[in-house]
């Protein structure tokens, strides 16, 4: 199945290429020719830019069952911080509009790719200390640890995700003049295509439970009665999406100040829904492994076992509802524009979150971005 997924992302790349590839040269001839004719709009416009997103997915923790044994907090948030997805993606964006001569019309094509990768190592130890002595006579009963098997939690993990979405829309300019000299407002449908993929591998090593008692008699005795577990947890998770669905969209920008016909600094806004329908994939890989040790009176007994591996792997089709939104400003020269915003995209029950069984998990990317645009021919 993995090869299936990778397969399934590069397909829809050199596809997407060549469709952005055929589009941009399509334009590029008919910018050549308006320019022959002297019009005064570029009818190609290309834009690029980047994005810095939060992200707003939360998968479920792994979470094994010495996990109720760590009776310290402390010792116990290692093994679930680990774990968290980064909150951070940054990533990029691309898009190609092309405006026929003395048409309302507005073709584009856009892409928007984002990435996030961690690795954590977290680990906390219980502090070294006596917990109390007993005096009985010449004996001394004594609760302590030993540095080296103290009580711990330690969680290691690498962590990435990624998302891809791209549109190809065919819009109208329906503002007639409601926003004034200059301002536009494009409603446009076309289709939108999302995929979305996320890989977990977890590493958890916990001793919850250590105990040493000791009876001691100065130069004669020293008797042990010691107890401490250890136990490890691995986890691996491969999660995928890839969904496509009719999508629609308004965008709007209103001159705030300067002239029409030259340069225009401008308040921009746009909202966009969707309706996805596609396949998510999860496969889950996990196992736990423990060492339980006793020494009782100056015998050692020390027992190991490993419990049989999980393994899980689910597919299904789902259908993913999405609304997003953008507002920002803009700079607007006659060939060029320069704009600052801020954007929000939702995609709900977009990915299968769980871990044993399946749950369906909301996916949001919202954040600032930027962008610069070229005007061609015209």
């Amino acid at each position: 199945m993995s090869e299936q997924m990778n397969t399934q992302p590069n397909g829809f790349r050199k596809q997407l290429l060549t469709t952005v590839s055929a589009v941009a040269l399509l334009a590029s001839a008919y910018g050549a020719d308006a320019a022959d004719n002297n019009t005064d709009r570029p009818p190609l416009w290309i834009e690029l830019g980047g994005q810095w997103e939060s992200a707003s997915s939360e998968p479920d923790i792994f979470s094994p069952s010495f996990f109720d044994l760590v009776a310290s907090p402390a010792n116990l948030n290692p093994l679930i911080d680990a774990q968290r997805p980064s909150r951070n993606s940054v990533g990029v964006e691309g898009k190609i509009s092309f405006m026929p001569e003395d048409t309302n019309w507005v073709l584009s094509a856009a892409v928007r790719y984002g990435r996030s990768n961690t690795a954590r190592h977290l680990h906390h130890q219980t502090p070294e200390g006596d917990y109390g002595k007993l005096y009985a006579g010449t004996l001394v009963l004594t609760s302590h640890f030993i540095p080296a098997h103290q009580a711990f939690g330690d969680g290691q993990t690498k962590l990435g995700s990624s998302h891809l979405v791209a549109d190809f829309q065919a819009g109208k300019d329906v503002g007639l003049g409601l926003f004034g000299n200059g301002g536009t407002s494009v409603v446009s449908a076309g289709v939108r295509f999302a995929q979305f993929s996320s890989t977990s591998d977890v590493k958890l090593y916990a001793r919850p439970v250590y105990k040493i008692n000791m009876v001691t008699s100065p130069g004669k005795y020293r008797l042990f009665d010691e107890a401490r577990a250890t136990y490890t947890g691995v986890f691996r998770a491969r999660r995928s999406v890839h969904a496509i669905g009719p999508t629609l969209s308004w965008e709007a920008s209103q001159p705030v100040s300067g002239n029409g016909a030259d340069t225009t600094f401008n308040f921009d806004w746009g909202v966009n829904a969707a309706i996805l329908f596609g396949r998510q994939h999860a496969s889950m890989h996990h196992q736990v492994t423990g060492h339980y040790y006793t020494g009782l009176l100056g015998q050692n007994l020390a027992h190991h076992y490993d419990n049989p591996p999980v393994d899980t792997v689910r597919a299904r089709t789902a259908t993913i509802p999405n609304v997003g939104g953008f507002a920002g400003v803009s700079l607007k020269f006659p060939n060029a524009k320069v704009a600052l915003g801020y954007r929000a995209d939702f995609f709900f029950g977009a990915m299968d979150g769980g871990i044993d069984t399946a749950r369906r998990e909301n996916i949001g990317f919202y954040g600032p971005f930027a962008t610069i645009s070229v005007g061609v021919g015209g």
